[in-house]
């Protein structure tokens, strides 16, 4: 039975309701297939929201169009061909035979980088939440989305590229300006180096700044932008009042006023790189008496980051408290990595092979 060509077509259902009960391997195809509509469409949503917004034709109802518009291309997409990602969940949901090539070492697999069974827990997980063992087909649906992310990103870079204002006053290309980390592993990496060396200059640990940064910006997705959707890689929150010099940007932002959380508008200091972030907020601490205490910690992280909370760095009356969460779950996931590295070294190559 053919599945109905337009989006809303509601009788769809209906029709795989009906078709479960006389061809089951056909309405696992066509699930799957759905499935894969759906992923696509939320790729297209993501592919938009890097866009800049407000333009003089945004509206809701122009909203409302596009999301009819990329359903509907998912759809048809996935109708022709898709993206590969049908017959993965088609076999995950026992609709089809897995083939030679997932498991004898395919092509999806090695790329997933990870062992085909007893992969480790995640160290970001809550107690009680760790991943399960992964299987093959798990492995290579994970593959699957990481390629597709990554697929979608250079194209997300060429248009920022080739957009108007594309190269910033400073010369940089839009594409770093429009920095966006696709999750906590990729702004752990981007950040790291310009940690240690803003570390060192405080004398804390650079997980200590990691995770003051993941706290004020979500991992990157929460960081102040310009109306363009440039970057501000304000990582730290710090406003701009009449001393601050440079760039700035406005933002809603939420205070606590006698315990109670407000919404208010403030301006931001913007920055043109991560780097200068860094430095300018080492710069920031450093020039300020109020945080004098909280700078004479002699090495002590917590000591640090309660002092910067007594000295009214931040209202949330946790703010000490997240950070030195976050910086706990980093400290044992590196822990946990150094371990497993050790524990590599020490094993005989010949256990290996």
């Amino acid at each position: 039975m053919a599945a109905p060509a337009v989006y809303h077509d509601f009788s769809g259902t209906a029709q795989l309701r009906a078709q479960a009960r006389s061809d089951q391997q056909g309405a696992t195809r066509e699930v799957a297939r759905q499935f894969e509509s759906i992923f696509i469409q939320i790729m297209l949503k993501s592919m938009r929201d890097t866009l800049p917004q407000g333009g003089l034709f945004d509206s809701d109802q122009m909203t409302m169009y596009q999301e009819m518009f990329d359903q509907q291309v998912s759809l048809d997409m996935s109708r022709n061909g898709g993206i590969g990602l049908a017959a993965i969940v088609e076999r995950q949901l026992g609709g089809a035979p897995t083939s030679d090539a997932s498991t004898d070492g395919s092509e999806m697999d090695q790329e997933a980088d990870l062992p085909v069974r007893h992969s480790p827990a995640d160290p970001f997980a809550p107690p009680g939440k760790q991943s399960p063992s992964l299987g093959a087909e798990e492995i290579a649906l994970r593959a699957l989305l990481r390629k597709a992310d990554a697929a979608a990103t250079p194209v997300r870079d060429r248009v920022e590229a080739l957009a108007p204002g594309a190269v910033s006053a400073s010369g940089a290309p839009a594409a770093k300006r429009h920095w966006r980390p696709a999750g906590m592993t990729e702004f752990i990496d981007a950040v790291r180096d310009h940690a240690a060396r803003a570390a060192r200059a405080l004398n804390v640990s650079e997980n200590l700044l990691i995770a003051q940064a993941a706290l004020e910006t979500g991992w990157g997705k929460k960081v102040i932008r310009h109306a363009d959707g440039g970057s501000s890689f304000n990582l730290f929150g710090i406003k701009a009042d009449q001393r601050w010099q440079g760039d700035r940007v406005a933002r809603q932002t939420v205070e606590y006023r006698n315990g109670i959380a407000r919404r208010e508008m403030a301006n931001f200091r913007s920055y043109g790189s991560l780097g200068e972030a860094f430095s300018d907020y080492v710069q920031f601490l450093q020039a300020n008496g109020r945080y004098s205490d909280a700078l004479q910690h002699r090495g002590r992280d917590e000591y640090f980051a309660r002092g910067l909370q007594a000295a009214g760095y931040a209202t949330d009356p946790a703010y000490a408290d997240k950070i030195l969460g976050i910086k706990a779950r980093l400290d044992r996931a590196d822990a946990e990595r150094a371990s497993t590295t050790l524990a590599l070294k020490k094993t005989p190559q010949a256990s290996l092979l």
